[in-house]
C-alpha cells in the first residue's frame, strides 16, 4: 500500500471460486509480517501460513463476513477481510474452527491467534464495530494508491451501515501513515510478544475525518 500513480478500480464481495485466489494475495502481504513469523515458528513456516490464512478465509466466508475484492481490468488486485460484531473472535472462536487451525498450523499458533484477538477486542470502543482483520495489495500493483482505494470503499460501505467505527492493528509505520491519512486515530499502542504497534480506529460518528483520496 503507499502513494504513487492512482489506478482505477472496482470493489465487489469474493465469490467462493476467488477464495484461492485471496489466500495467495494475503500470503504474499503477509510471509513477513513479525507477529504470525513469531506465532508460526520457523519450521514449516510458509506452509502453516497458508494453511491458517485458507482456513480463515473459508470461515468468514461461510459465515458471511466481508470479503470484499478489488479489481483492476477484471484482475483481483487487493482484498480486504471485515469481521462485525457478530462473529466470535478470541476464545469465543468456533470450536470447528479451532480444530481444524490447529491441524493445519499447530495449537500454538492457533493460541496466539485467539489471545492476539481477544486483547484488540479489548482495547474497543463499545461492542458494535468492525475490525480489518486482513488486507493485501497485490504485489506488482503497490505504490499505485490503490491502498488508499481500498481504504476508501471500506469507509464507505462502513457508512452505509449500523457499525459505529472500523479498527485495524498496524505495525508498519508506512501502513499507520495511510491509515492516518484516511482518518483513522491511533488508539493504543500493542505489543503482543516482540511485536509492537498500534490499534487505529475510525470513528463512524466523525466523517469530517476522512481525508481526501490519496
Amino acid at each position: 500500500m503507499g502513494q504513487g500513480q492512482s489506478a482505477e478500480i472496482k470493489a465487489s464481495y469474493l465469490t467462493a471460486e476467488e477464495l484461492r485466489v485471496a489466500a495467495s494475495l494475503l500470503y504474499n502481504a503477509y510471509h513477513d509480517d513479525l507477529f504470525f513469523q513469531q506465532a508460526f515458528g520457523r519450521q514449516g513456516y510458509g506452509q502453516k501460513l497458508r494453511a491458517a490464512l485458507r482456513e480463515e478465509l473459508a470461515e468468514l466466508w461461510q459465515h458471511k463476513q466481508k470479503l470484499v475484492g478489488f479489481y483492476q481490468e477484471d484482475v483481483l488486485v487487493a482484498v480486504a477481510c471485515i469481521v462485525d460484531k457478530e462473529y466470535p473472535q478470541g476464545e469465543s472462536r468456533y470450536w470447528y474452527w479451532r480444530l481444524k487451525m490447529a491441524l493445519g498450523t499447530g495449537w500454538s499458533p492457533t493460541r496466539h491467534w485467539m489471545e492476539r484477538e481477544d486483547e484488540l477486542k479489548g482495547m474497543l470502543p463499545g461492542d458494535n464495530y468492525w475490525l480489518l482483520q486482513l488486507i493485501a495489495v497485490h504485489p506488482q500493483q503497490q505504490n499505485q494508491g490503490i491502498g488508499g482505494q481500498v481504504l476508501a470503499s471500506l469507509l464507505q460501505l462502513l457508512s452505509e451501515s449500523d457499525a459505529q467505527g472500523l479498527a485495524v492493528f498496524v505495525s508498519q509505520p508506512q501502513h499507520e501513515q495511510l491509515f492516518a491519512r484516511k482518518g483513522f486515530k491511533s488508539m493504543e499502542k500493542v505489543t503482543l510478544g516482540d511485536v509492537t504497534g498500534q490499534l487505529m480506529y475510525f470513528d463512524a460518528a466523525d466523517r469530517d475525518g476522512v481525508a481526501q483520496s490519496v
